[in-house]
């Protein structure tokens, strides 16, 4: 009814935030639970004086921090792990660290940093006045460790000692004990030990429900869960649903007759975990429609957990397993289909793979777009705003190493999801998930076009053909590693490392380009001149198919070879739904280039830039901003304020992150930088050295600087793949403004440019292998371009000239 005021009042309104969070986790509702901790924490830290003598360790930082880790979220839960650490420090409350440092390995563990897992045990087992209840629950935690680090015998030897030392059971110590069961449980099935795992996860249950009768409910799910597994893998798969069922029902979102109720289900990782447990279930029993159900459920409450959260790391973190599920539920429909030949199954493909890709650049998109369209003079946005640029300053700090004082850029983070979660709430627009949406259902917004989306899974690899808006087809490629492994070396035997490979052996090259075209494109029907839209995934994204070899004839002449880009004009793109989302127009007019001809690092100078400055000149009118000219500022004005931005100068991976950079001599733009621009060109042309090229995120393509205008709202952008012939470049972009001029749109502008480069004479045939003129490709949605030719001053003094003349030759004959 109204705030409170007296101190009194204050601590209970502390402690009864802390009791919803805590009834809610009781019932297995975590999303609610870390909303009320957060409230509660948000409060504690406004109102730390008066809340000094509250126990915030216990009933809030401590529990706040696991619904993190469970939920995945690892960093945040690390943030918070360290400042219980040093508010208990400060407090000379040693002893309590020791459960803390567990918390924190549990944490390094989630995200497969076992070495600093084993440390965060370690610095606990040091801790002063160490319990043996602690020593066994560090034990237990280190146990973990060893599982998940696939130590299973010693994992297996140090359990069974900690279980052997919790001989007086109480309701102080039995937690410990529940948890050295199920960690005993976990390992003896991965040793096959299956009937010794259920021996375990049954003694675990009836310790629970004896001191535990109306609580832990979650904990017991996960124990219905396991032993469902024990049966899964005992092949007894009616027993093992029966336990699942049990689980949804502790879960609470079954009705009484067992039937899943669809609106209670919630974002959590148990219940993610038994849908596809489920649905390999029913796939082991032949029921693929019941399989298939259940994937998608799993899907539904893995995205619920996905759209909690901001943090980038974390979304990428839980896409990679959400890209698990959907190869399992890929998988399920492929075998289905080749029964039924049923066209669903295979708009259903499609749906699985579009959910499972590139959707942390959706959101980006996505929160960019709805920025713009949002009243930003909120003080939340301003605040939010100020947090962001601070986390950049520190990042770029860190980044380069300008000095080695550590920074509250985890604090930082942490400060902006809340704020970010404060958003949501109120702009109703921004809590809208993209789970919803199916790229099926958007297929006659898409272009025209034929479009051939990759999935590229742990097991096989899935083409999806998609022609006149419909799927007509996929196409399974088995052994997916094997030929990832191939893939690579392709590319960096021909292509990342040099021309030298390509140079010196072109027979090998044709044949090895030919056998990755007939493996990428095998049963693909190509019309001759057909524009093509690729969407690659995984190691795909380092391929250009332009410069791809279409037949197994070899011949010597290297100018005749038969490209793929003389019979068809390829663009990319990331996703269908990041080709729907990239359609907005942009409201800038005119070009802007910024080139860089010298550098004042030790970078290698970059003598062609000169000369494709020359020659864009003369052919496109607009604004070009020149070496000492160019700064951080003159770089985000041309971002805002053009339809076509060029970039001219060096692009490299930069610190342990391997974050895209743009060197603008003096000064560097890192990806991250590119944040909270007004507006964005249409087009983007990034001539720099592998702007296209990056680091390999699992689930979401190449982490580049291509990618990243794109996240920022750039419709598209051309970019290299490898490090490019600069005189190559500068007159394939040359070129390209030519055509772009001649009403061509950017794509076939591109294509034709290429083309161009194949048909003119060379002064070496190598000029004519893919490393030379193959590096640039198109990524992104098409819109029309409105660029002017450059004024042609010689031929304005020509005209001026004659008409000089005509006049002087009336004059006289006038007078005469």
């Amino acid at each position: 009814w109204r705030q409170p005021k007296t101190t009194d009042e204050k601590i209970t309104w502390f402690n009864y935030l802390n009791n919803l969070a805590y009834y809610h986790l009781q019932e297995g509702k975590i999303l609610e639970a870390i909303n009320f901790y957060e409230n509660s924490y948000t409060y504690y830290t406004q109102n730390k004086k008066v809340l000094a003598n509250a126990d915030v360790v216990e009933y809030n930082l401590k529990p706040l921090s696991n619904c993190y880790t469970r939920l995945g979220d690892y960093e945040r839960a690390l943030f918070l792990q360290q400042a219980t650490i040093n508010l208990l420090n400060q407090e000379k409350k040693i002893a309590a660290t020791a459960s803390v440092y567990g918390n924190m390995a549990i944490s390094y563990r989630s995200m497969g940093n076992f070495l600093q897992a084993q440390k965060s045990v370690q610095n606990g087992l040091k801790s002063k006045g160490l319990s043996l209840q602690n020593k066994i629950l560090l034990n237990n935690i280190l146990a973990d460790i060893l599982y998940n680090n696939r130590q299973f015998n010693k994992a297996n030897y140090l359990i069974k000692s900690n279980i052997a030392l919790q001989k007086n059971i109480t309701i102080d110590n039995v937690n410990q004990l529940i948890s050295a069961y199920t960690t005993a449980g976990e390992i003896n099935i991965a040793l096959k030990y299956f009937t010794k795992a259920d021996v375990y996860f049954t003694n675990a249950l009836q310790l629970s429900n004896h001191y535990f009768p109306n609580t832990k409910q979650r904990e017991k799910a996960n124990l219905f869960t396991q032993r469902g597994i024990v049966k899964l893998h005992q092949n007894k798969l009616n027993i093992a649903i029966t336990f699942f069922n049990s689980t949804l029902k502790i879960l609470k979102i079954t009705h009484p007759n067992g039937q899943i109720i669809p609106q209670k289900i919630y974002g959590d990782n148990r219940l993610v975990e038994v849908f596809e447990l489920l649905a390999k279930t029913y796939q082991t029993q032949n029921q693929p429609n019941q399989a298939f159900t259940y994937i998608q459920l799993a899907l539904l409450s893995a995205d619920k957990i996905r759209n909690q959260f901001a943090n980038d790391i974390t979304k990428e973190r839980l896409q990679i397993y959400t890209k698990q599920i959907a190869e399992t539920g890929i998988e399920i429909l492929y075998n289905q289909y080749q029964t039924t030949h049923h066209k669903n199954l295979l708009k259903n493909i499609l749906d699985l793979a579009e959910q499972s890709k590139s959707r942390t650049l959706i959101d980006n998109i996505t929160r960019n777009q709805q920025l713009l369209a949002t009243n930003t003079n909120d003080s939340l946005f301003i605040k939010k705003q100020i947090i962001e640029r601070a986390i950049i300053y520190n990042q770029k700090q860190e980044l380069e190493n300008l000095n080695n004082k550590p920074t509250n850029t985890e604090a930082l983070k942490f400060n902006l999801a809340l704020i970010t979660k404060q958003i949501k709430q109120k702009y109703p627009q921004f809590s809208q998930s993209n789970y919803i949406t199916k790229a099926s259902n958007n297929l006659l917004q898409l272009p025209n076009q034929h479009i051939i989306e990759y999935f590229f899974g742990n097991k096989a690899v899935y083409c999806i053909d998609i022609k006149q808006q419909k799927v007509i087809n996929v196409i399974k490629t088995s052994q997916a590693s094997q030929l990832k492994a191939s893939l690579k070396q392709f590319c960096n035997t021909y292509f990342y490392n040099g021309p030298n490979a390509m140079i010196n052996t072109p027979k090998q090259f044709f044949n090895a380009s030919n056998k990755v075209y007939n493996t990428l494109l095998n049963g693909i029907k190509l019309a001759k001149n057909e524009p093509v839209i690729i969407i690659p995934d995984d190691v795909l994204g380092f391929i250009s198919f332009d410069g791809l070899i279409t037949t197994t004839s070899y011949q010597a002449n290297i100018a005749h070879w038969p490209y793929l880009i003389k019979s068809n004009r390829i663009s990319y793109a990331y996703s269908l739904n990041t080709l729907n989302l990239l359609k907005q127009k942009t409201q800038a007019k005119g070009f802007t280039g910024i080139f860089i001809s010298h550098q004042n690092t030790n970078s290698k100078a970059l003598k062609a830039v000169e000369l494709e400055v020359q020659e864009i000149k003369k052919i496109v009118k607009g604004d070009f901003i020149i070496n000492e000219n160019i700064n951080n500022q003159t770089f985000s004005n041309a971002l805002n304020n053009c339809q076509v931005l060029h970039i001219g100068t060096h692009a490299y991976l930069e610190g342990k992150n391997q974050e895209p950079t743009i060197d603008l001599g003096n000064q560097k733009v890192f990806l991250f930088e590119l944040a909270n621009q007004k507006s964005m060109p249409a087009l983007i042309i990034l001539s720099a050295c592998g702007t296209a090229n990056g680091v390999l995120a699992n689930a979401e393509g190449i982490i580049s600087l291509s990618r990243g205008f794109n996240a920022l709202g750039t419709p598209a952008t051309i970019a290299s793949l490898w490090n490019v012939n600069d005189a190559a470049a500068a007159t394939i972009t040359t070129s390209f403004y030519q055509h772009l001029l001649a009403n061509k749109t950017a794509v076939k502008a591109l294509h034709l440019a290429k083309i161009d480069w194949l048909n003119s004479s060379q002064s070496s045939e190598i000029y004519y292998l893919p490393y030379y003129w193959d590096s640039l490709i198109f990524m992104g949605s098409q819109q029309m371009l409105n660029i002017k030719p450059a004024t042609n001053w010689l031929w304005i003094a020509g005209l001026l000239f004659l008409i000089s003349l005509l006049g002087a030759g009336f004059y006289v004959w006038f007078k005469t």
